[in-house]
């Protein structure tokens, strides 16, 4: 019997993996794609910003009512249909044509397609796994991040070169209806009455979203979560233009220095949950404020390396720490959330995160334009939110 339930988590974690891979180069894909979309149709650096940061504002826009959704509907029906929908938002994005034609679909992919998905994985994994367990494989779920960042830009990169940006979106189509077919194979069907069992044990079956909101808590990780995404999403949206533009590469040179990104975050995501999760349990504020700060000292310095080897690796560097910063983060909730609490409280948080998604994008396109295309100003931002990161992190009581 425990031989077959562990198998079942295994095959649950695979699709739950795959899926959160699909998410990851799906946000990715943007960066690289916007690059021949701003030359064929003329976008300035701020209309690029403005591209990637509808997504973001559909994104938070419906996190926190996706919380409310997941606990009516279910986990299940909410992963499904997330990955289904990146699929036909990726369809239709290849047919785009006017900088409001792709804004507005960025906006709709993560309104309808991205909102659901993380917390819903989350929620899986805490009905699924024990709490000893469950910040590994929350890690094992993050690293996807490192997987997309590492593979994405070796695969895209080629196929956008060769094949044009538009093939590239009907492929990663394809990619999502493959692995939503894997997710209603792999997820179990009885999750309502594990979620009825959950609440009744924690006498949470209805709640009040005032209730969630009067947690001081959830603000600490919402404000958290907003800047360590700030940096995050800033350096995963802009540092293709910056090789492309400021450091004169071509797009598949971007590629192997993002790569080389990915695989730190691959790294750092697996290793740091695992070591985190084994040593350091009940110390994770700790283990963010000091691998943000040195992932955004990493970040800052990596502006002044001129040796494109010695570059790869100390973005490499920053890539690592961070995403050992946001993995222990968000590994937080799992332990201090629970029953009917966590899928709102799980939701408001990420919201921070999404809205620093929102912000840095845009923010970064203005200050690249006012710098001349000179990005110092940028590299200044990513070393001050990290640090923010580091001091908000530490007013969260884990108890």
């Amino acid at each position: 019997m425990e031989r077959k339930e562990t198998k079942k988590r295994g095959l649950l974690l695979v699709a739950l993996f795959l899926g959160y891979t699909m998410v990851y180069i799906d946000k990715l894909s943007v960066g690289y794609s916007l690059i021949p979309i701003s030359t064929e149709f003329g976008l300035e650096p701020a209309a690029k910003g403005m591209i990637m940061s509808a997504f973001f504002l559909g994104y938070a826009i419906m996190q926190i009512p996706m919380g409310l959704v997941i606990n009516k509907v279910g986990s299940r029906v909410v992963l499904i249909g997330s990955v289904l929908g990146m699929g036909l938002f990726s369809f239709l994005f290849g047919f785009g044509t006017s900088l409001i034609m792709f804004m507005s679909l960025r906006f709709l992919t993560g309104l309808l397609a991205h909102s659901g998905y993380a917390s819903s994985a989350s929620k899986e994994v805490t009905m699924n796994f024990p709490p000893e367990k469950r910040t590994f494989a929350q890690g094992i779920l993050l690293s996807s991040s490192g997987v997309a960042g590492f593979i994405g830009p070796l695969a895209l990169s080629p196929i956008i070169t060769n094949a044009g940006w538009k093939n590239a979106y009907l492929i990663l189509t394809v990619l999502a209806v493959a692995i939503a077919i894997f997710l209603i194979i792999a997820i179990p069907r009885n999750e309502k009455a594990q979620e009825k069992a959950e609440a009744v044990a924690t006498k949470t079956d209805k709640i009040s979203i005032l209730v969630i909101w009067s947690d001081i808590r959830v603000w600490v990780l919402f404000l958290s979560s907003f800047f360590i995404n700030c940096l995050l999403y800033g350096l995963s949206s802009w540092v293709p233009s910056f090789l492309t533009g400021e450091r004169g590469l071509d797009l598949n040179g971007a590629a192997v220095i993002s790569s080389v990104g990915g695989l730190f975050m691959l790294i750092g995501s697996i290793g740091g949950s695992y070591v985190v999760g084994r040593f350091f349990q009940h110390k994770e504020k700790a283990i963010v404020a000091i691998t943000a700060v040195l992932g955004a000292i990493s970040a800052f310095g990596s502006y002044y390396i001129g040796n494109l080897v010695l570059l790869s690796i100390v973005m490499g560097l920053a890539n690592f720490f961070l995403i050992i910063s946001f993995v222990t983060m968000m590994s937080i909730p799992l332990r201090i959330f629970e029953g009917a609490k966590f899928a709102p409280s799980y939701g408001t948080l990420a919201t921070g995160g999404i809205l620093g998604g929102f912000v840095s994008p845009t923010l970064i396109g203005k200050l690249v334009e006012l710098s001349n295309g000179q990005y110092i100003s940028t590299f200044i931002f990513f070393l001050a939110v990290g640090l923010l990161t580091a001091v908000t992190i530490m007013f969260i009581k884990q108890k």
